[in-house]
């Protein structure tokens, strides 16, 4: 690396108190601004003036501007750490917030953490993977553990044959996970011994199964809702899919196509769209809303705070009046805070996942004030034996003990609501369907039913996009909240229904 380009970061710039400035409130500040509008799309960086200490000569330093949201507004831009001294006290009226990346809030699969040590192996077994007509199913993810605690195993993904050779230290397996993309349920296994030869059977996806999102909500015979309601799915894009219709929207990654804000191939976005709005082959539960998707995450990649700052934004320019955040990382993000709190003032609520750590604390932005957080919970009995959602079932349960929250669902005081998140059938791109769990599906099914649930009232509706607007939508969702018996931490006031 070039000395020049040592230590270089990057970073949010905000007016002091607000997401935009004005002449009125600190000409100053707004003329800063606006000059740096005029570089967004320079390669070179804007020399600026540093103010000298007693006896140090004049010097400038460089700020490269990358991305804007509005001229006189955020800016993300590129400087040495070393000068941020220097610019605090030759700018001030500004706060300078790091770029920080979110994760999607869905259940990491298992294979991601196998620590297998190549000179463990002994053991060379074969296994198939077919569907329930004995057809081999390729580009399946198979995951073993030896020893679960420590994390150590083999993993491995079909070939066409629907075969996979996995390499262990002992036939005995504590855990066996089989993650399909799609198409099917999963499959897990606690301590067996494993034969070379295994076989095993895949449940493909029925669209008529009645997952815990149907148990609580019997979508399949809900109508279209009754006025219309714009939810923003903030997260991979959107479709294609025939069950879903997408109003509008933008890609608010650097670089991408800003049109483009289909699904950028993973598939959250798409299933979480679907819980929310899907009609034909499953139905979300707000079929007839607008969705507008803002695509945040490059494939494969995290979420910048920028990006979801620019989609909260373009959400309030489009007159949204929900925000799904199904994503989360730890600590405060302010530049965040500010995009809520901008939101908020415009009548907007932000829904936002618990998390997936274990039992962890609650993620931001699920645990800002201004957010409704969500944590997930499930059914027994609304997912087939022997799949992944099996290992999901953990204490507390419910006042119906058929009911509990996910073993994976972060909880805590700052939890609002709780929703159904093991095991939801919804939409994935290019027409398929797939099972996801996480407080990820959790948090659209509770924006889902807020949003059926605002459709009968247009008064609220119709009311001045301010706060008080926020407030009364707020306040008509608490009187439609049903307490499930497992306590505060674990599922706040309880759960919307219709």
């Amino acid at each position: 690396m070039k000395k020049s380009q040592a230590n270089t970061s990057r970073f949010i710039l905000l007016p002091a108190t607000q997401m935009q400035t004005t002449p009125e409130s600190n000409p100053n500040v707004e003329n800063f601004l606006l000059n740096l509008s005029s570089h967004v799309m320079t390669r070179s960086a804007v020399r600026l003036s540093v103010r000298k200490s007693v006896g140090e000569k004049k010097k400038d330093m460089g700020v490269r501007v990358v991305d804007s949201i509005h001229e006189n507004g955020a800016k993300l831009v590129e400087m040495k750490e070393h000068e941020l001294a220097d610019f605090r006290f030759s700018y001030p009226g500004l706060r300078i917030i790091p770029e920080k990346f979110y994760r999607r809030a869905f259940i990491p699969r298992a294979d991601v953490m196998v620590k297998t040590k190549k000179a463990s192996v002994s053991h060379s077994v074969e296994v198939f993977i077919v569907d329930t007509n004995g057809n081999p199913v390729p580009d399946i993810d198979v995951v073993a553990f030896t020893d679960f605690a420590n994390l150590e195993g083999a993993n491995g993904r079909t070939r066409s044959h629907g075969r996979v050779t996995l390499n262990v230290r002992s036939k005995k397996i504590e855990r066996m996970y089989v993650y399909p993309e799609h198409s099917y349920w999963g499959y897990f296994k606690k301590n067996f011994q494993i034969a070379s030869g295994m076989t095993i059977k895949l449940q493909a996806i029925d669209v008529k199964y009645v997952d815990a999102l149907r148990h609580f909500y019997d979508t399949s015979n809900w109508s279209r809702i009754s006025n219309k309601v714009r939810v923003a799915v903030i997260d991979t894009g959107v479709g294609p899919h025939n069950d879903l219709q997408v109003t509008g929207g933008g890609n608010m990654v650097k670089g991408e196509n800003p049109g483009d804000y289909a699904d950028n191939g993973e598939g959250h976005g798409t299933h979480v769209a679907g819980i929310i709005g899907a009609f034909g082959g499953v139905h979300g539960l707000a079929a007839g809303v607008d969705i507008f998707s803002y695509r945040i995450f490059p494939k494969g990649k995290e979420a910048s705070n920028f990006d979801i700052m620019k989609a909260i934004d373009r959400a309030k320019q489009d007159s949204c009046d929900l925000i799904n955040m199904s994503l989360g990382e730890d600590g405060l993000d302010e530049g965040i805070v500010s995009s809520i709190k901008d939101a908020y003032s415009a009548g907007i609520l932000c829904f936002a996942a618990n998390g997936n750590e274990d039992r962890s604390p609650v993620n931001f932005p699920a645990s800002y004030s201004l957010s409704l957080a969500v944590s997930a919970m499930g059914r027994k009995g609304t997912f087939p034996a022997g799949t992944v959602q099996s290992g999901i079932v953990h204490a507390p349960y419910g006042s119906d003990k058929q009911n509990f929250i996910a073993d994976f669902s972060n909880v805590g005081p700052e939890t609002d609501l709780t929703a159904p998140g093991v095991g939801i059938i919804s939409t994935f791109p290019n027409n398929l369907y797939a099972i996801m769990d996480g407080t990820s599906m959790a948090c659209p099914a509770a924006v889902g039913m807020a949003a059926r649930i605002l459709s009968t009232q247009p008064a609220i509706l119709n009311m001045a996009r301010n706060q008080q607007r926020a407030d009364e939508m707020q306040k008509y969702l608490s009187t439609k909240i049903k307490s499930m018996g497992f306590g505060s931490n674990f599922e706040g006031k309880g759960m919307l229904f219709p």
